[in-house]
């Protein structure tokens, strides 16, 4: 019964993961910016880091109203200001290295780290994931340390199995786009993060 209730519970977690993950935002511009511009390996680390912050923000959330939830909700207005500088700053680099010769080969840590900050930095996904597991009706029970790894791993795996379909899905995109239209979808992406980082800020000013 017990197992049953866990697989359950996976199911349930790769559906969140997915739906978090699935909203067009900087992470999702970004990874569709770096497998364009470096190739699948980049935009499948993107992703990673992505899923893994997911991952994280999902065991915060699944251990309820918990006092790091309350904290990391108090302290919403500076992760704003944190997460939108960082996003201008990237929306800046992306636009002046827009090119795979121009842009310095980025280590593969530092790919899955950036997209892992973008992640945690954004309270609203915190919030999404109580909204998602009160809809869900997904609880793991006081102690039950089975259920509770089924529901975290559900989430990773189901918002990493989107960036694998985002990326791939790019990767075959990309072999009918020449170089001046790359470039163009390029500062695209580069001013929508920037702009979504510029978004962030002033949110954060009216907080």
């Amino acid at each position: 019964m017990l197992a049953l209730d866990s697989f359950l519970i996976l199911l349930k977690g790769i559906a969140i993961g997915i739906a978090v993950a699935m909203p067009v935002g900087p992470v999702g511009i970004l990874c569709i910016q770096r497998t364009l511009n470096h190739g699948i390996r980049s935009g499948l680390l993107s992703g990673l880091g992505a899923a893994l912050g997911d991952a994280a923000l999902g065991a915060v959330a699944a251990a309820g109203i918990s006092p790091l939830t309350d904290f990391l909700l108090e302290i919403e207005v500076e992760l704003r200001f944190g997460g939108g500088i960082f996003l201008v700053a990237l929306g800046l680099w992306t636009w002046f290295h827009h090119s795979s010769t121009s842009a310095p080969r980025l280590r593969g840590h530092s790919i899955v780290a950036a997209s892992f900050l973008l992640v945690i930095t954004n309270p609203i996904t915190i919030m999404a994931f109580l909204g998602f597991f009160a809809s869900f009706r997904v609880v793991a029970a006081t102690g039950a340390t089975l259920q509770a790894a089924a529901l975290i791993l559900g989430v990773f795996l189901g918002s990493a199995l989107w960036w694998l379909v985002l990326c791939t899905g790019t990767k075959r995109l990309s072999r009918r786009l020449d170089d001046n239209l790359l470039t163009t979808i390029n500062h695209i992406s580069a001013a929508a993060i920037a702009g979504f980082g510029s978004y962030v800020l002033i949110e954060a000013l009216l907080l």
